[in-house]
Order: structure tokens, then C-alpha cells, then sequence
């Protein structure tokens, strides 16, 4: 979600464009010499942006086979930790899935046969991790929190003073 909402705001700032080529989403971004980047995002699931206010508005009375079983397996202390994510599954089970879980979770399965499928082509696994590290500068955390410092606070990075 966190990464919808990064997203959202950059587009909304102009400062990417986006578009879906191939089943790929592919980031063009201008960097501070003003050449062109561009990043790759492979495997794509779940509802787009737009499309959340609605589902969280309509709810979901059922979830689909596969995650009920996962979130009864999660319920039941399978993975560890049953009482921290009770209040999830009581969430998910209830119909007031505010994070989307039970609608994500087919394109979810999907997605990850894609990702299986794709991991079995060593070729092609080499060629996408490559892709994928060679464009995912604009995600770099020191990337953001130079891009806050500048534009959203207007502050100047303090050097650290050097031993001697």
C-alpha cells in the first residue's frame, strides 16, 4: 500500500510519468541532470489506486477460498504470533477489509505462479533482476529522504565533520 500511495503522489507531482507496457509497469523519471530513467516494476496485483475507495466502501461479505484457508491458518496460530494478527483476521472474516486482502488475493496467486514460472527461465530471471536493479534508483531510501529534505522541508544535508 505504501508503495500505491508513493506512486499516487508522484504522479500527482508530475514528477514521473507511468505507463503498463507488456504487464510491466515502466516508471519514466527525469533525474536532477535531466536524463531520462526509467524503472521497472515486473509483476504486478491488486486493485489500482481509484479502485480502492469503492471496495473499502462496498466491503467484501466473502473472501475467496484460498485466503480463507490462509487467514484460518494465521487465525489458528500456524505461523506463529495468533493473537497479534487477530484483530486482522476478525477484519478480513468480518467484511470490513480496509487493506484489501480478500480482493487482492487471486491477482495475489496469479502474480505468484508468474513469478514461479518466470524463476524456472534462469535466462529470463537473470535478465529481469537485472532490469529491475538497474532501474530502481527512484526508490532508494536515500534518494527519498533527499528529495523531503529538499523539497518538502527546504533544508541542506549537514556534513559530518571529519576525524582530526
Amino acid at each position: 500500500m505504501q508503495l500505491q500511495h508513493f506512486i499516487k503522489e508522484k504522479l500527482e507531482k508530475n514528477e514521473f510519468k507511468a505507463a503498463l507496457a507488456n504487464e510491466e509497469l515502466v516508471f519514466f523519471t527525469h533525474s536532477n541532470d535531466n536524463s531520462l530513467r526509467i524503472c521497472i516494476l515486473q509483476f504486478l496485483f491488486g486493485a489500482k489506486i481509484l479502485e480502492v475507495p469503492k471496495l473499502r466502501e462496498e466491503g467484501s461479505s466473502k473472501i475467496p477460498l484460498q485466503c480463507a484457508r490462509v487467514i484460518r491458518m494465521v487465525r489458528d496460530g500456524y505461523f506463529g504470533f495468533k493473537d497479534y494478527f487477530q484483530s486482522l483476521c476478525d477484519t478480513v472474516d468480518g467484511g470490513k477489509d480496509f487493506y484489501l486482502l480478500g480482493s487482492d488475493f487471486e491477482g495475489y496467486l496469479e502474480t505468484q505462479a508468474a513469478v514461479d514460472k518466470a524463476f524456472a527461465d534462469p535466462n529470463k530471471w537473470t535478465q529481469m533482476s537485472i532490469l529491475s536493479t538497474a532501474g530502481s534508483g527512484i526508490f532508494s531510501s536515500d534518494r527519498t529522504i533527499q528529495d523531503y529534505a529538499e523539497k518538502t522541508w527546504g533544508i541542506e544535508p549537514c556534513r559530518f565533520p571529519s576525524a582530526g
